[in-house]
Parts: C-alpha cells; structure tokens; sequence
C-alpha cells in the first residue's frame, strides 16, 4: 500500500466506526473548516497557518459532481495530513486531483492516493469483488456506495481485483489514461486512437451500446506481438457527455496471449545422475 493509502486506512480507524468516511466530519476532528467558493483556475485549495494545527479547505461550488466535489475535500486533506505543519498549504488546480493521467507531483499523487482510501477503502470495495464480470455497473455501485465519483471507483476497482481488466478513459477519440489489474498482462498506450470496433467509437459518434459487457476483436485496444490473432475481449463503455468522454471498461475472460509468466519453461532435461554436487554445468 502507498503512503497516502496507509495514512487514510490508520485515519478512518480512529475517526469511522463503520470504515467509510464522511469527510466533512474527517474535517471537523482535524479542524479544518471547509468552505465553497468561486474559485478560479483550481478546484481546491488549503490554508493554514504555519506551525499549527488546523486550516480552511475550499472547494470550487460549481463543481459538477457531488463526488468529485467530495474527493476534492479527501485530497485537501490529505495534503493536510501527509505534508507537515511549515508549508501554509496548497493549491490544486483540475487536473492534480484525481489526475490519473499524468504522472503529476509526488505529493499531489499522495493525496490522490490518500483520498481514494478514504473515500473508497479496501473493506468497502472487497464485497463487490465477488462479482463473476467486471462491469460498469459493479463500478458504479462501488460509486454509490462510496458516495464517489465514476471514474475514481474505476480506478479502485481495477487497483484491487483479480480479474484482468482494465479502466480507460479517453478524450477526441484518444486514450487519456488507463487503469490495469494488477492480473491484466497487456500495456495500454496513452495517446492510442479509439479503434472503430470499439464501442467507444460508437459513443463518441453518438450511437447506442450495449448496457453490459459484449465481446469485440481484442486488437481495438491491444497492440502486442503476443495477442493470439483474431482474439475477443470484453467491452463495456459509456459517454459522458458533461466531460467529453467515454469511460471504458475491458475484461479477459479467456486466454488471449502466446506466452505467459505462467508458462512453464521446459528448460534442459535433467539426468539424475548428474544432479550431484560434482556437476560443472547447470540448467539455467
């Protein structure tokens, strides 16, 4: 677990019984006051004097999503929490809080990652685990459950199941970001066209697709000289207009790569009567 992430699992421990966090009370026991404002150019911003204590979070009011704004808020104080009393704060613009798409600050990627536990911990995930498909729906229930936005319960759910599959976020037609299984055995290139025979493509055309997950080529977002030609993976993604975007989820369910880590590597045969101390060559 990252730093931010164990920092938010200590914390829920002492402020949650139930272990969600509601996080304008977090605010409240660290002494913090959060406010909204009509910020410009940034989402949320902390202060606080040096030295001590306490400070004033505040959060942009017109902030489309009730999740984001409460993400904001974890992010905040995060920051507060895992930066140490001689900084008077910070200033997070869009894009440092939730920025799964760029590699951003060491610290802006702590509180990232300190509001994702608190916002979505790992106990309040593991029940929608034991779902048999990966789906949006599981993520979207994750979402509801945790009071978050879409994308960041995407982000959790692939940071924590054992199923192959991955988030995808794009913008015109391209991959923003991506959010792999730790099981998933492919790399997903930022920057990559939407493929016509996704169905992101056909919700970026405005044309209906399918409510669950259907199978389509895997080569629409796979580029590897180890997929299986004329493999199938499967597929489930949804627009979202208010952002411009398509948030899409891919699932292996069958084998689709030549070779695995799982793999046996047959090797050398061995002699037993040469697996002895004396033998001057060994199989690799």
């Amino acid at each position: 677990m990252t730093i931010g992430g164990a920092c938010a699992r200590a914390l829920l421990k002492q402020v949650s019984a139930s272990g969600k966090a509601d996080v304008l009370e977090v605010a409240r026991v660290l002494k913090l006051k959060v406010k909204e404002e009509q910020l410009r150019g940034c989402d949320g911003v902390l202060v606080r004097p040096l030295g001590l204590n306490r400070g004033i979070i505040a959060v942009r009011r017109d902030m489309r999503s009730p999740g984001r704004k409460r993400f904001t808020i974890a992010h905040e104080i995060g920051h507060f929490v895992l930066h140490g009393y001689d900084d008077h704060g910070s200033i997070c613009k869009e894009k440092d809080i939730e920025g799964w798409a760029k590699a951003g600050s060491d610290k802006e990627k702590q509180a990232d990652d300190f509001a994702a536990e608190l916002l979505i911990p790992t106990a309040a995930v593991a029940p929608h685990l034991t779902s048999t498909t990966p789906s949006l729906g599981v993520v979207e229930k994750i979402a509801d459950d945790c009071g978050a936005s879409l994308s960041a319960s995407a982000w959790r759910y692939c940071d924590l199941t054992s199923e192959q599959c991955a988030i995808i976020w794009s913008e015109n037609q391209e991959i923003v970001w991506s959010k792999s299984s730790p099981e998933f055995p492919f790399f997903l290139k930022k920057g990559r066209r939407v493929a016509p025979e996704s169905f992101a493509y056909n919700c970026f055309k405005g044309e209906s697709v399918p409510s669950y997950p259907e199978l389509v080529t895997a080569e629409a977002w796979i580029d590897s000289l180890n997929l299986i030609p004329q493999s199938r993976i499967y597929e489930q993604s949804r627009a979202l207009p208010s952002y411009g975007s398509v948030l899409t989820l891919i699932w292996i369910k069958e084998r689709i790569e030549r070779r695995s880590d799982y793999d046996e590597d047959e090797g050398e045969p061995l002699d037993p009567s040469e697996f002895t101390v004396y033998r001057k060559r060994w199989p690799r």
